[in-house]
């Protein structure tokens, strides 16, 4: 009875995250705004890094203020549907790690983060609305979110019932 009991408290966890870790893959939105959302951290991390807020504001926050909050936003959903009620608590967390780990790349580059820093701000000054994310990609900017892609028909949109007559 000792080793059924063991096996069970063993297999509790898997029960019980199974259902979480079926939804915490990334629908391509999703990635796109994961990829973007990195891209804002790196820049938040650079404006106080190499003191050129003023600059990150107008050559990049405000000419990409649009792209930022939809990203904002499908970040929050994809945090509440992969995390259920913890979803907001998960996503400040996620944000707290990414600025973490851009600053502690800023300061592993030393005097050349703000050099390289000023070639990416000239070059997304120069990025049309909706090229942020494939931007953050080729640039190889930290993404520290690990995530599976959904794939074609997993985690569905749930259905909206229709109104009634």
């Amino acid at each position: 009875m000792g080793v059924k009991r063991l096996l069970m408290a063993a297999m509790l966890p898997v029960l019980v995250a199974g259902p979480v870790l079926a939804n915490t893959c990334m629908r391509p939105e999703e990635r796109n705004a994961a990829d973007t959302w990195a891209l804002n951290s790196y820049m938040a991390v650079m404006a106080l890094q190499c003191k050129v807020e003023s600059r990150v504001s107008s050559d990049f926050r405000n000419p990409h203020r649009g792209e930022l909050r939809a990203a904002h936003d499908v970040m929050q959903g994809y945090f509440r549907r992969a995390y259920g009620g913890a979803g907001q608590t998960r996503f400040d967390q996620y944000y707290t790690n990414i600025s973490q780990d851009h600053a502690m790349d800023a300061s592993r580059a030393g005097p050349f983060f703000c050099r390289d820093a000023e070639v990416i701000l000239q070059q997304v000054r120069a990025l049309q609305s909706g090229g942020l994310a494939r931007y953050a990609v080729n640039q190889n900017i930290i993404q520290p979110l690990e995530a599976p892609d959904c794939g074609a028909g997993a985690a569905p949109q749930r259905a909206v019932a229709a109104p009634r007559r």
